[in-house]
């Protein structure tokens, strides 16, 4: 009697299944169209809407009610957005890698998994991919929610003329494993990289508290470390356990369950308004006390919310402090337009980083 209930609803589920690849098809077809348009307008520049994609994506949202969860509803129209994407115009995504790093994760989060991925050794050359424009956009960890900011992502953001142009939140979990099958107890070495051992540690603490910590470049390097060393165990990422063919012993052993790492998206083009959007400012100003209370009473004032505030010393002056702020508002925004000319009277530098839709 079972059987005969579920056939006619899973000859049901195969008639949506047929409407939904003509859909998708169809909408495929449009977005050739779109780029047929955009390769008569320019064929060097790229015409990518981060913000209309955005905008899609929180619309679907809005209307979603279930069963299937809005972050797996997200999922499946970012695939869905990002291959048609690709019919228009071919994206390359450069990214600190190597391959398996969670940094690959925040591509494939942000931009799906249809874009050119293109592993770069250092953050500063995803900067220079980006800048000279060998990618289209480039994807930098700029803050991990236990371990803190990333220098060398605020000094190239300090150094380099380049927008920020979005932001995505990556949930971080780490796995324990290794190339080779053996027992916990004869691990010789453990490594990742710093980071990822020091989100770690009290988990290592608990279960490894003999076994010697070896620092990698990155976590898929640590895969590669323990292929060439018998009795090695590597923390990496999902997909480094898949891409490396390694063998998982323990899942998720990262000490706080809701760490996650901010990236920035970059690229050289200015993103437009969205119903909800983030502003990262560089602000400079005399190192004299009081400085802070001074830029900071303008936001204050107009009631806007002060996300972020990291304060270090200027490389360019002796004299003088930077303050990365991201604030909440578009800069084309009449409040955030009246703070930045409030910053310029009280003799500040300020220079605009980027607004971008908001991730948080």
């Amino acid at each position: 009697m079972s059987k005969n209930k579920i056939k006619p609803i899973r000859q049901k589920i195969d008639a949506i299944d047929h409407q939904i690849l003509k859909l998708i098809q169809r909408r495929g077809s449009l977005a050739q169209k779109i780029g047929k348009l955009k390769s008569l307008m320019s064929s060097n520049t790229s015409f990518y809407k981060l913000n209309r994609e955005v905008e899609i994506l929180r619309n679907i949202s809005k209307l979603n009610q279930g069963p299937i969860s809005e972050k797996k509803i997200n999922h499946i129209f970012k695939e869905i957005i990002s291959s048609c994407l690709s019919l228009e115009e071919e994206l390359t995504i450069a990214y600190l890698g190597p391959e398996g790093t969670h940094s690959e994760g925040a591509v494939i989060q942000h931009f799906g998994s249809s874009p050119i991925r293109s592993p770069r050794s250092t953050i500063e050359d995803v900067f220079h991919q980006v800048r000279t424009g060998s990618a289209t956009f480039g994807v930098v960890p700029v803050e991990n929610s236990s371990e803190g900011v990333v220098n060398a992502t605020l000094n190239s953001l300090a150094d380099q003329e380049i927008n920020i142009c979005g932001e995505t939140y990556l949930p971080i979990h780490h796995q324990l494993a290794s190339a080779r099958k053996f027992k916990l107890e004869d691990t010789q070495i453990v490594a990742s990289h710093p980071q990822a051992l020091g989100q770690c540690s009290k988990w290592l603490d608990a279960n490894l508290p003999n076994t010697k910590r070896e620092t990698t470049s990155s976590t898929a390097e640590a895969a590669k470390l323990s292929k060439a060393h018998p009795k090695t165990l590597c923390i990496v990422s999902s997909l480094a356990i898949n891409k490396y063919k390694l063998h998982h012993y323990q899942k998720d052993i990262e000490d706080f369950s809701g760490n996650n790492t901010r990236f920035l998206v970059i690229g050289n083009i200015e993103i437009e308004q969205t119903k909800k959007d983030k502003t990262s400012f560089l602000i400079q100003t005399d190192n004299q006390p009081g400085a802070l209370i001074k830029i900071l009473d303008p936001f204050k004032k107009r009631k806007i919310n002060l996300e972020r505030i990291e304060t270090r010393p200027s490389r360019e002056s002796l004299n003088a402090h930077n303050f990365f702020i991201d604030s909440s508002g578009h800069y084309k925004d009449a409040k955030l337009k009246q703070v930045i000319g409030n910053l310029k009277e009280l003799g500040a530098s300020v220079r605009i980083l980027g607004s971008y839709p908001s991730d948080s």
